[in-house]
């Protein structure tokens, strides 16, 4: 159209006319790409995004993931046990008690059984089971509460070794990833040995060896079908599925056990049902190890401790066995509970003070004393009985209360099992620092008695048979056998002759007086020995001497022979603790503990040789590897002159057949021995010999004071070792016949010459070279050179002492079967701190 041209009028009806559509299809392809590639962006990024967020979730969660290596020399903690020489168990150590086995020893019916209940699919996936964590997620969704993780074996595995078990989302992601890695470093075998020996199934057990102990008393390898199934369904829930305290929750979950099993061919419908109705036969819940066993356990142990240290024996698996004979441990600690409680009974320990006091005097009094602060423990302190229950007593110390308990208290129940105290009586206790201190309750023990203990120990092998540190390990746990240096008094003696008959100037026919004599002790200071009657004897063999436990004679020795003389033969028959340098050396001024005195007796039994006490003969490793101890290179070695000793045996024999050791005098056997007691009677010892057993026994307070009148070794030792022997060594062999160098002679007993011709005599043991040449005159004959000396010195010398004080006068513990002068010691007392240590 020109550009003047006019636009053509609309058509009729003022309208006009549309465009034409345009055709259908044209722009729709183009939105289409257009959301296609804007959705193909958004995948890409976002995939991108989740890509970069997975690596970089990754790197995150495996910055700091454990190695997993350390798996493939799997060391749990497991628990050590030690045996008995009989091979019963008599004691445990442990962080977690667990004994590792290896896959051959698990049957399959336990594996099959712990696959059915808890990971069916495990030697299929590749650690991680996606199938069972969808359907654990679904069937938690429809329960409304988590019913199960999914977790794989190797998943719990990694949860329960490498990682902790909080529950957190990390924690989760970290297990994911090093089940993965778990399982190209370890087989299946190797992971489920390790899961079998890891899981918990409760009452303290780790691992199925101590789990089928527990339940059935029997090894892994020899559990059946019923209870395979019964431990594989423990794991879920040890505490509430536990047969022992949930028999028909654990009933079920057995059962669903078994009727996995069947669905993964692992058994037949009938014997699964066979196996559903079997009884549980649990065995007895395993006990402790005996209460008194444990004076030995305690002692042993510290010798392990310090052959392979208290982490290997609480951690490492090991088998410890040891000398211990159980009937005798047994007879040895009935022996020391019985003595104890005669010696209570006679001087009235444990008994309450006469006088009752009021609550408010009682406190009033105390408070001020104690300054508000309780006594610490250990320390015996007064307390007011507040209650008597069945439990025990609640007593009150005027500034807290403390509880005991009956089981604590139990050497002084009545014959009617009840404690024959009364409210407001006063006793004496002690707060025990191993017990809960609380601020208004304490515990305590009875305190302020005497305790004991007793050695037994075979004298060829050095082998302790028995030991006992106390009357109550639970109540006092202080191993007294080998904790307590004690002074021997006359038990010392022996040293002191023996060294005396190897100088082969003195023999037991030797004849020494006995007479008061004063001795210069050094820094000013003047001793008189005394004896234990207050009288003196004049002249008197050295065996009746030994025999009489005479002070004099003794002191007199060993001047004679020397202090050093004294402390070599002592340190030669295996005495190691300090030995005093002085004549006081010979009335036992030295302490020991006890076990080291029976030990050195113990050389005497065995003709001269010496060993160290030993109560550990082997340790097994976890490994299988073996410690010996005591084996072949540490036979018993030569210290004394067989000859000698056997000299010494015989005189000591006198000690029981006409002296202190009286008590043991109709023995069956011919017991050799020696008592002692120390100053003040602060310490009574006996050590009887057999030529197959040493028996020792100590008795005195933890904190040295006097045992009281008419206590003496003779009276208050000796009747714990005659207990003992008659218990458990009535038979045996005896002792050897006298060795090269000993002759047996007969003598005159008058004095120190060879019996007459046609004269009886008596009985006398010389070494060779030593014996008499000259011969006493015939009956009838005068010899007017013994007829003057009995006419000045006369039957007894009873001359004032000077020097110490009197020992207040005591009587003889023992009938008068030939005298008994084993009475307190009079040695110099030693300072004495009531408060030291043991």
């Amino acid at each position: 159209m020109s550009r003047g041209a006019r636009p053509k009028p609309p058509p009729k009806g003022g309208k006009r006319p549309r465009k034409a559509p345009p055709k259908k299809g044209k722009a729709a392809p183009s939105l289409r790409r257009r959301l296609l590639r804007i959705g193909l962006l958004l995948s890409l990024a976002l995939g991108t995004l989740g890509a970069a967020g997975l690596v970089g979730g990754y790197f995150y969660f495996v910055r700091d993931l454990p190695d997993i290596r350390s798996l493939r020399d799997y060391q749990p903690p497991q628990v050590s046990r030690m045996y008995a020489a009989d091979g019963t168990v008599i004691g445990e150590f442990f962080t977690e008690r667990r004994t590792v086995v290896g896959r051959d020893r698990i049957p399959d019916v336990m594996v099959h059984a712990i696959l059915s209940a808890e990971d069916a699919d495990f030697y299929r996936h590749e650690g991680l089971d996606f199938t069972g964590m969808l359907r654990a997620l679904y069937n938690s969704l429809r329960a409304g509460r988590v019913t199960g993780s999914g977790s794989t074996i190797t998943q719990q595995t990694v949860k329960n070794l490498v990682l902790s078990p909080e529950k957190r989302f990390e924690r989760k992601a970290k297990e994911l990833i090093l089940a993965r890695r778990l399982e190209t470093h370890l087989s299946k075998d190797d992971i489920l040995t390790i899961y079998l020996n890891a899981i918990y199934f409760g009452h303290g057990r780790y691992g199925v060896q101590e789990a089928a102990r527990y339940f059935w008393g029997k090894d892994v390898s020899e559990l059946t079908l019923p209870q395979a199934a019964m431990l594989a369904g423990v794991v879920q829930s040890p505490e509430r599925l536990s047969p022992r305290k949930h028999p028909d929750r654990a009933r079920e979950r057995r059962a669903y056990v078994l009727d996995q099993m069947v669905k993964n061919g692992h058994v037949g419908k009938a014997e699964a049902e066979a196996a559903k109705q079997a009884p549980f036969d649990l065995a007895e819940v395993p006990k402790a190890a005996p209460l008194e066993m444990r004076w030995f356990v305690d002692a042993a142990r510290d010798e392990v401790v310090e052959l392979v240290g208290a982490e290997a024996l609480t951690t490492g698996g090991l088998r410890v066995h040891t000398t211990l004979d159980p009937a005798r441990q047994r007879a040895a600690v009935a022996a020391v509970q019985a003595g104890l409680k005669a010696l209570d009974a006679r001087q009235g320990f444990g008994r309450p003070e006469k006088k009752t006091v009021s609550e408010a005097a009682w406190r009033k009094a105390r408070t001020a004393k104690l300054k508000g602060k309780p006594p610490p423990p250990g320390v015996p302190a007064r307390a007011r009985v507040e209650a008597v229950t069945e439990k025990g007593l609640e007593v009150d110390l005027g500034v807290g209360r403390a509880r005991v308990r009956l089981r604590d208290a139990a050497r002084f129940v009545d014959d009617a099992g009840k404690l024959p105290y009364a409210v407001g009586q006063i006793v004496t206790v002690q707060v025990r620092a191993d017990g809960p201190a609380f601020p208004k309750r304490m515990d305590a023990i009875l305190a302020g008695v005497p305790e004991a203990a007793l050695v037994v120990l075979d004298p060829q092998t050095r082998d302790v048979l028995a030991l006992v540190g106390g009357y109550d390990h639970r109540a006092s746990p202080l191993n007294r056998a080998v904790q307590a240096h004690r002074q021997p008094g006359s038990a010392f003696k022996p040293f002191v002759w023996g060294a005396a008959f190897e100088t082969k100037r003195f023999t037991p026919a030797s004849r020494l007086v006995d007479a008061p004599e004063t001795h210069h002790i050094g820094k000013g200071k003047f001793w008189t020995p005394k004896n234990y009657t207050g009288t003196f004897k004049g002249p008197i063999t050295l065996r009746t001497a030994l025999a009489k436990s005479v002070n004099s004679i003794a002191v007199s020795l060993i001047e004679d022979v020397g202090v050093s003389a004294v402390q070599d033969f002592a340190r030669r028959a295996t005495i190691s603790s300090p030995l005093v340098d002085g004549p006081t050396l010979a009335l036992g001024a030295s302490e020991v503990t006890p076990l080291e005195l029976v030990n050195a007796f113990a050389t005497f039994a065995a003709d001269g040789r010496v060993g160290q006490p030993r109560l550990v003969t082997k340790v097994v490793h976890a490994d299988g590897a073996e410690e010996q101890l005591g084996g072949e290179d540490d036979a018993l070695q030569q210290g004394l002159d067989p000859a000698v000793v056997w000299v010494l045996r015989d005189v000591m024999r006198s000690v029981v057949t006409e002296g202190s050791g009286a008590g043991l005098k109709g023995f069956p056997r011919p017991v050799v021995g020696k008592t002692g007691t120390s100053n003040e009677a602060r310490d009574a010892w006996f050590v009887g010999l057999l030529p197959d057993v040493v028996a020792g026994a100590w008795v005195g307070f933890d904190r040295p004071r006097p045992l009281g009148r008419k206590e003496a070794g003779g009276r208050t030792a000796l009747p714990i070792v005659k207990a003992y022997l008659e218990a458990m060594e009535t038979k045996g062999p005896g002792w050897p016949a006298p060795p090269e160098g000993v002759e047996e002679l007969r003598v005159d007993p008058d004095s120190e010459r060879l019996a007459a011709e046609g004269s009886p005599g008596v009985r006398e043991v010389f070494l060779a070279g030593t014996a008499p040449t000259e011969v006493a005159p015939a009956a009838g004959q005068v010899d007017a050179g013994s007829f003057f000396f009995e006419e000045a010195a006369g039957p007894a010398l009873d001359v004032p002492t000077i020097g110490l004080a009197p020992v207040p006068e005591t009587l003889s513990p023992l009938p008068p079967a030939g005298g008994d002068d084993d009475g307190p010691d009079d040695a110099p007392p030693v300072e004495d701190d009531e408060d030291r240590p043991l």
